[in-house]
Order: C-alpha cells, then structure tokens, then sequence
C-alpha cells in the first residue's frame, strides 16, 4: 500500500487557555502530498497546558460549510507529543475527494482545541485529479469553556454534555472512572457512564460530579436489599422511593429502578412477579420525577432467561415477567424500559443456528422483539441498560457455567459491539433510546467472568473502541 508523509507541525505552546493567538501556531506543510492516497503517517505536536488526550479527524471541504460532520481519523491518545507521529490517517475509510484534518486537543477542564488544515485530496482511485491548491491553515485554535455554557435549573453541574455523534446515545458500564475507562470511552464516542450503587451504601454523588465534570451523562443502576423487601414489603418500598429521590437531587441524568427482578437472586423468594415489581416501581418514579422532572427513570432489566419454563418461586423467564409489568402499567411509571442481551455467540444479525437451541434470548433480533410485544400498545421507548459478549481471549479457559463463549475472539466481540449497536439504532418496533455496553474494564475473572466480558483487554488494548467509534457520523 503507498504511504504518503503529512508533515503537520502543531505547536500548542499557548501562554494561557483562555485566548489562543494566531502567532501561538506554526504549522509547516509539504505541497508534494497534497494528494494522498492509502496510509498517511500524521506527524506533528499535542502539548497544551494541562492536556487531557487529543485525536485527529476529518470531514469533507468545501470551503463554505461552518458546521461538517467530522469523522474520526484516530483513537484517542492520552501522551502529549511534540515534533513526533500523532497518528496514521487510513484514507481508504473515506471516499475520494477533497478534506479538512482536524487535530483535537482537550485539557482537563474539557476544553477543546482545534487546528485544521484544508484543502486535502484523496485519491484512492488513481483517477487524474489532483489538488493544486495550497494545504492551509483554515482554523486557528478555538475553546468552548465549560465555564462559559449556559446554566440551567437542574441539579446537573459540570461541562455541557458531550456531542453525541453515534447512531444513537451509547455509555459505558465501569468499575472505576478512572484514566483507563475515561480514555476507552472517549475513543468510542461514548456520552454516558453507568455504575450501579447500592441503598445504604453508596450514592454515585463522587462519579456524578467527576463524570458530569467531563460532560457526561450517568446513569446509576439503584440496588436495593431483597431479604429487608422480604421483611417489610410496603416499608421497604418507601424507604428505597427516598432513596433514589435522592440521587436524583444529586443530579444523575437517569436511574435504572433496581437490577433484574425476575430472579431470587435479586428478588425474594416466592414474589418474584412482574405486578409486584411495578408496585416497588410506581413509588420510585413518582419520587424521582418529584426530586428532578429531568431524570430518566428507567426500569429494572430482567435476566434474559428461559429457565423457569414460565414463572417459579425461583424467579420468571423475561418474556412472561415484561407481560406482567406491562399489565400491570409499568409503562406509566417509567421513561423507558430496561433490557439486558449478554449471551450470544453469533453475529448480532443472527435469527438462528446457535448450537445451543433456538431460544430467543441467544440472538440480538428476537431479544429485541420480546420485549416489545408486550409493549406494542404503550408509547415508551426501551434502553439496553447491558449489551455485552464475553471472550475468554487472554484470560484462559471460562468457568463451565459459562463455557458458551468459549470461542468467541476478541476481535469478534470488537466487531459484534459496533454491529449491535448499529441494529439498535434501526429498530423499528420499539425506539431504543440508550445502550450500555457491558463493560468497560472489569478485572474479576473466576466463577464470574466479567473481565471477559471488558472491553479493555488484559494487554491494555481495545479493538471495540476503535470499531464503535467507526460507527460515528
């Protein structure tokens, strides 16, 4: 394949962040590759003050447009670099034509730096056209502070949110918002975290205000104590309402009432039901849209499940527990409906052939209609609060309860994400309005495996990363 050199020289030498200067830039351009073709190896400098990570992208020129759609050109990049490769620019992912590459710089306060460059000609096709106008600089350095945004009357504090870019609004299921998760969200285009937090033991307040702070949305799954539900069903049920009027007043952006209720490992023993779950529901909306109108309340995904043949003391299988929660109105009592999908081993487009049997649980497709049938006749969208496919790749042999997935590569988990994501967003018999994918940098791997389950790979890689981002317009 020929390989081309851009020599892009940034220096961001900026003396303060607040007023960026013309001569604060220099940039130097070799006219011989104003035509590219193939790999270009993009060389110059990221360095401003208090840099957070920067990437490069780009977008169609035309010398008129003032708002192009760009498109990422690399993942994101936590190093600062000064005079030294910022990334390579695979051209053969966009088609032929003339462009303007952007690098993107951030700092820690979330403000955006911008250099680019115009006009630049691909030409995969060999075709005879070349670009005979000079490459410029047509952007000097610009800033949004988020100090600078307008205020509203909701608890959220912090940055904007972040610009959705992705087929639809996608987050990221962590155990710990730190350097890692933050860096492999970014390079999905990721604007929503998700963590789950636990009644009388934490509250989500510091991930609120550090993730916000980012400008992104959060989502807490809101757990509560089964055996206390036991005790005291109608006590417990207030008790929990106030707690999630709680952090809601906090400022989370959408809580998921509680996590698969449909199960005795979730729920007691013997009331395991669809109606009794709406009767925990009901008090929780109703407390949280008392506490911020604006907080999305979404209900507690069922364990995707076929075990109990209907429904047992044990638990009830999904479909049969969304019956029940649709009779029993849960869609009156809820922003959207939470789903889980974590078990497949085929290509999310598959209707069919998995070794295991047929059940509908096993393929993206019929998952997605279970639950809207019973939902057919209610105006509520669903949210895929976990969507996940585990993969043994660099970990050793999964735990036999789990031995499913033994096959699956990490490449196929990079690129099943991005199509099941894709799917969603397409779905036409019930909007799906948020997805999760299930995780991000879980580290456990035992009985349980959710490190298999992690996007960041034990070697610190993350393939799913750089094929969600692909999915960004």
């Amino acid at each position: 394949m020929h390989r081309a050199i851009l020599i892009l020289l940034i220096a961001l030498t900026l003396v303060g962040v607040t007023n960026a200067q013309a001569g604060e830039l220099e940039l130097t351009w070799s006219p011989v590759w104003n035509t590219i073709s193939g790999t270009v190896d993009v060389v110059g400098s990221a360095n401003i003050p208090d840099q957070f990570y920067f990437f490069l992208e780009a977008a169609p020129w035309d010398g008129i447009s003032a708002a192009p759609t760009w498109m990422p050109v690399t993942s994101f990049a936590m190093s600062p670099i000064v005079d030294d490769l910022l990334g390579q620019w695979n051209t053969e992912r966009f088609r032929d034509g003339f462009y303007q590459l952007r690098l993107h710089a951030l700092n820690s306060a979330n403000e955006s730096f911008h250099y680019t460059l115009a006009p630049i000609l691909i030409n995969n096709s060999r075709s005879d056209l070349v670009n005979l106008e000079p490459v410029e600089v047509v952007a000097m350095p610009g800033m949004a502070a988020a100090s600078d945004a307008p205020q509203s009357d909701s608890p959220r504090s912090g940055a904007p949110p972040l610009e959705n870019r992705l087929p639809l609004p996608v987050g990221g299921h962590i155990k710990r918002f730190d350097e890692n998760s933050q860096a492999a969200m970014r390079a999905a285009g990721m604007t929503w975290v998700k963590k789950q937090v636990q009644f009388g033991i934490s509250d989500g307040r510091e991930l609120i205000e550090a993730a916000q702070a980012q400008g992104y949305k959060v989502l807490l799954g809101a757990l509560g104590d089964k055996n206390r539900l036991a005790n005291d069903f109608e006590g417990y049920v207030a008790d929990f309402a106030e707690y999630v009027a709680y952090l809601a007043s906090l400022g989370a952006d959408a809580i998921e009432v509680w996590n698969e209720p449909n199960i005795d490992r979730e729920w007691p023993f013997g009331r395991v039901s669809g109606a009794n779950y709406v009767r925990l529901l009901q008090p929780a909306y109703e407390a949280i849209k008392a506490a911020n109108p604006e907080t999305l309340v979404i209900s507690g995904a069922p364990a995707p499940t076929g075990f109990f043949g209907g429904c047992a003391a044990q638990g009830c299988d999904d479909h049969v527990f969304m019956h029940q929660m649709a009779n029993a109105g849960a869609a009156d009592y809820a922003d959207c409906i939470g789903v889980h999908y974590n078990e497949g081993i085929l290509p999310p487009t598959s209707q069919g052939g998995d070794p295991r049997g047929e059940y509908q649980t096993y393929y993206l497709p019929l998952m997605l209609r279970r639950v809207a049938w019973p939902f057919r006749f209610a105006d509520i969208p669903m949210c895929m609060t976990e969507v996940g496919y585990l993969s043994p790749e660099g970990y050793g042999p999964l735990p036999g309860n789990f031995g499913w997935a033994g096959n699956t590569s990490v490449d196929e988990q990079a690129a099943w994400l991005s199509q099941a994501l894709n799917i969603m967003a397409n779905f036409e018999e019930m909007p799906v309005e948020l997805a999760v994918v299930w995780n991000i940098d879980f580290d456990t791997y035992g009985a349980d495996p959710q490190a298999g389950y992690a996007i960041i790979r034990p070697d610190g890689s993350c393939p799913a990363c750089e094929s969600i981002a692909a999915l960004q317009r």
